[in-house]
């Protein structure tokens, strides 16, 4: 019978890390094989902890009774703990913070940051060693740990995707929808929202977007890749064919407005192949995203390099390859700013913005949502097909 070998950092990346980083199944594998598995994972594990040694000691444990809720991160004098909103919330009156020396004391919420889904735990009696930050930008493929109080690691991956704000309200916005079934060169716009940049320009239905810039336009994902990384108030000059007749119109690019959520579960239950996710997981604004594999309850913690720098903490499991990372300097800048009052914990959820909106008929702009709802569930099509694995 032919030896299959396998690569003991494929199988880790895999399935999150087996055993100390994740609870998650590798692929099949004979009994032989789990066992060879197991001990390189351990091996592997024990060779970062020398890298999670300092973070270790700023990392938490947050409990209500029995259920573990999240991960926290010491800050401070050491007697306050950051740590994820949504999750420590659940258990408000009755909140446990467990250091990495076992000795459990009692927190309650003293603040929270409602847009970026954090929270500031409070406690008194002996303080904790609050992190260190290194504020230096993490590079694309960097490797990242996520350690556990223990010292062990939490989870691990790579910088997939370098900094970028994933708040709707805070891209940039054009305010046109543009025909799916168009084989023409450029976007033909099917419509033009009101009061929109592009509506001011004089952009109408029927025109057809032919560059943003100098940069040829193919289609509506090429329209939408333009304008990427550009700021609302940005101008941009557009070259367009109106009525057979070529013309250039300068827009002044506004803020995408508070859309509606699309209908259904369909994107969520693709989400969640290959494991639990965090229930927040998006309109962070500034995040670094890694393929990382923490569990929900373990979000929340310091997040280091290989040299054991504290480059961020981890935000959230967003979908099967996917978790999201505050960088250092942005936690910093935040810390800086006065939390709000926690009193709002019990009615933050439903009423953060870009969530719990209902799609109504008639709305002018759902279709352009859906749009971008259909591209999101294709593009994670595409990766689950690129993430497969070739039959031998």
């Amino acid at each position: 019978m032919k030896k299959i070998i396998i690569p003991i950092i494929t199988v880790l990346s895999f399935q999150g890390g087996y055993g100390a980083v994740g609870p998650e199944e590798p692929p099949l594998l004979r009994p032989e094989e789990k066992q060879a598995v197991e001990v390189q994972t351990d091996e592997f594990n024990k060779a970062l902890s020398p890298t999670l040694t300092e973070s270790a000691k700023s990392t938490v444990r947050i409990w209500s009774g029995r259920t573990r809720l999240a991960y926290g991160t010491v800050i401070g004098d050491g007697h306050k703990v950051l740590a994820k909103l949504s999750e420590v919330a659940r258990g408000v009156g009755n909140l446990n913070i467990e250091p990495s020396n076992g000795e459990v004391v009692t927190a309650n919420i003293a603040g929270i940051y409602n847009d970026e889904d954090l929270a500031v735990l409070e406690f008194t009696g002996t303080a904790m060693t609050p992190v260190k930050w290194s504020t230096d930008p993490v590079k694309l493929g960097s490797f990242l740990v996520a350690p556990q109080p223990s010292g062990r690691p939490a989870g691990f991956g790579v910088v997939s995707v370098l900094e970028r704000n994933l708040r709707d309200t805070d891209q940039a916005y054009l305010g046109v929808i543009g025909f799916m079934n168009y084989n023409g060169p450029g976007v033909k716009i099917q419509d033009v929202a009101a009061e929109s940049g592009a509506a001011t320009a004089g952009l109408r239905p029927g025109n057809v977007i032919l560059k943003v810039g100098e940069r040829p336009i193919s289609g509506i994902m090429e329209l939408k890749n333009s304008l990427a990384g550009l700021n609302p108030g940005s101008k941009v000059k557009l070259a367009v064919l109106a009525d057979d007749q070529g013309k250039t119109l300068e827009v002044l690019l506004g803020n995408r407005p508070n859309l509606p959520k699309f209908p259904g579960d369909r994107l969520q239950l693709m989400e969640q192949m290959g494991g639990r996710i965090s229930r927040v997981r998006d309109s962070f604004s500034r995040v670094i995203q890694s393929d990382m594999r923490l569990q929900p309850d373990q979000v929340g913690g310091p997040v280091v390099d290989l040299k054991g720098h504290v480059v961020g903490i981890s935000m959230a499991r967003a979908g099967r390859t996917s978790s999201y990372i505050m960088p250092a300097a942005a936690v910093e800048n935040l810390l800086k700013k006065e939390p709000e009052n926690p009193s709002l914990v019990n009615t933050q959820r439903d009423n953060r913005p870009d969530r719990g909106n209902r799609v109504m008929p008639g709305n002018r702009e759902r279709m352009q949502h859906h749009m971008e709802e259909m591209q999101r569930l294709m593009d994670f099509m595409r990766d689950e097909m690129n993430g497969l694995q070739p039959e031998r």
